[in-house]
Parts: C-alpha cells; sequence; structure tokens
C-alpha cells in the first residue's frame, strides 16, 4: 500500500494579510479596553494653581466631587492616605457624594470621619443630596453635619485660612431651578454685595457659568455634575453631559467663562456609571489659590 501524501497548501497571501490585520486589532481593542477598566477603578490626582492678588497666603483646596458612594481600598483608605499626603487646608464636596434614594451613608459618613481630622470640610447639595433631603430624609443635612461637614445652602461664610480671608459662598439651585420664585438661588446671588476678599463659589452645577453666575464678583468657583463628558475624545474634551447635553463647554479641568471666573469642573470620583467612562479616569482634584 503506497502512502498518500500529505500536501500543505498555502494560505493566500490577501487571506494571511487580513488574518494578521484583524489579530492586531482584536489586541489593540482588548488593550483599551483593558487600559480603561483599569482607569476607571482608580482615581488620578489633578492639579490647578489658580493667581488671585485677593490673597496674601497660600491656600490648598482638595475638592471631591460626584463620589456617589465609590469606594477605593477598604473604607476608602486610599482616597483618605492620598487626600492626607496632599495635606490640604480645606475639603470641599462639591455634591452628589451619595447615591440617589440610599438609605445607607455609611461610604459618606465614614470618609468624613477620617477627612475632618485632615482639614475643615465644607459641602454643597448635589442633586442627589437635595432629593434626599426634600423628598427621602429630611434629617439627612443634620446627620451630615454630625459628621463634621458644613453644608451650606445659597450661604456665603468668610474663612480665615493661613492668616488670609476668602468668602465662600454655595450655591444650591441648578439652571431651572435657579430663577423659581419659591426658590433661593437668584435671590441669594442677587444679595450679596461687593467684597475685597477672594469669593470662591462652591456649586455642584458649572452650566450656571454660562450665564446665571456671571458678572456676580465671583473669582474662582468648584463645580462637578459633569462626570467629565463621560466619553472624552483626544484634543476636544467631553461628549455629554446632564447640564449641557451634547458638545458641552464645562466639563474638565479649569475653564475661564465669560465674565473671567476660574471655573474648576472635577470629572467627579464615581467608577460605576450606567454610561461608562472612556478615556475618563475618575478624579481627586486640588487647587492651590497662590498670591504670587
Amino acid at each position: 500500500m503506497s502512502e498518500r501524501q500529505h500536501i500543505k497548501r498555502k494560505m493566500p497571501l490577501p487571506l494571511k494579510i487580513v488574518l494578521v490585520f484583524l489579530s492586531l486589532v482584536i489586541v489593540a481593542v482588548g488593550s483599551i479596553v483593558g487600559y480603561n477598566v483599569y482607569q476607571n477603578k482608580n482615581f488620578t490626582v489633578s492639579f490647578y494653581q489658580i493667581n488671585s492678588d485677593k490673597v496674601t497666603s497660600n491656600i490648598r483646596i482638595v475638592e471631591l466631587s460626584d463620589l456617589h458612594d465609590c469606594i477605593y481600598g477598604e473604607k476608602n483608605s486610599k482616597l483618605i492616605e492620598k487626600i492626607r499626603s496632599l495635606k490640604p487646608d480645606l475639603i470641599f464636596y462639591a455634591g452628589d457624594m451619595i447615591e440617589e434614594k440610599t438609605s445607607d451613608y455609611s461610604v459618606l459618613f465614614d470618609l468624613s470621619d477620617e477627612l475632618y481630622k485632615i482639614a475643615p470640610i465644607f459641602a454643597c447639595y448635589g442633586n442627589n443630596e437635595l432629593d434626599q433631603q426634600l423628598f427621602y430624609d429630611n434629617q439627612f443635612a443634620d446627620k451630615l453635619e454630625e459628621h463634621n461637614v458644613t453644608l451650606l445652602s445659597n450661604e456665603a461664610t468668610d474663612i480665615t485660612v493661613n492668616n488670609t480671608v476668602i468668602q465662600l459662598i454655595v450655591e444650591t439651585d441648578n439652571l431651572k431651578q435657579y430663577d423659581v420664585k419659591t426658590n433661593n438661588g437668584k435671590k441669594f446671588i442677587d444679595s450679596l454685595t461687593s467684597t475685597e476678599y477672594c469669593r470662591v463659589c462652591l456649586t455642584h452645577y458649572p452650566e450656571l457659568f454660562n450665564e446665571k453666575l456671571l458678572n456676580k464678583g465671583i473669582d474662582i468657583a468648584l463645580t462637578g455634575h459633569a462626570h467629565g463628558g463621560h466619553i472624552r475624545i483626544p484634543h476636544f474634551g467631553g461628549l455629554y453631559s446632564t447640564g449641557e447635553g451634547f458638545l458641552p463647554r464645562f466639563t474638565a479641568g479649569v475653564v475661564e467663562a465669560d465674565d473671567g471666573t476660574q471655573v474648576v469642573v472635577s470629572r467627579g470620583l464615581s467608577n460605576n456609571e450606567t454610561i461608562p467612562r472612556i478615556n475618563n479616569q475618575p478624579e481627586l482634584v486640588v487647587v492651590d489659590i497662590c498670591w504670587y
């Protein structure tokens, strides 16, 4: 019996090129997805320096926004240790630190119990906290203040830091609520008188600086809410935000409003987004207000 001869047929070159190309695409897509998942499970720190001739010494503010009850390390130990190492003078919560309709505040309260040992904490309402206070738990604000957080709503207060004074104003209302007569947002802002101090605004909603909060003597604002635009396109910015819709102006970094106000927009710390973050790592924000 003669042995069968097995003839190996060579793969056509065009097909080989296609298979190699598809393999490279699969590897590239897998690497991008894996890197994006890794990014979203870890926060980065963004530093912004803003100069002001209204302060006489440097002031460091650490801003947390849009945590949505997320955890980095046991009881947010990674977040706490990073903030401790940054040695802030003040800590600001820019809203949506809790999830909507939650009945468990342990993430926020445990975090606050540790952070107040580092620096005084001031907070504004985000839409989640305000809904919680108005519709689900009218004791929420009192409970938060029991954990050493000063929660302000359409209020102004002078804060002395490093022998200099800043005026902190906290604006609660979003764009639609701002002009409603039963709300206090517009009434509060219109009641502000000029001040020699650096006026820092803490509000959840950066889109207010498209119009409502212009020409109000605000030097610096710290905000959140936009979640970095969810999907960030290189050299372009965020794709969508709840407050501005598609192609928003205020999604991340320091954006100069039309009146010159330096608006700091945090991408937020949430890593459990309904709309997945793409090229948009959660961040902790550090703002250095410098006198020189």
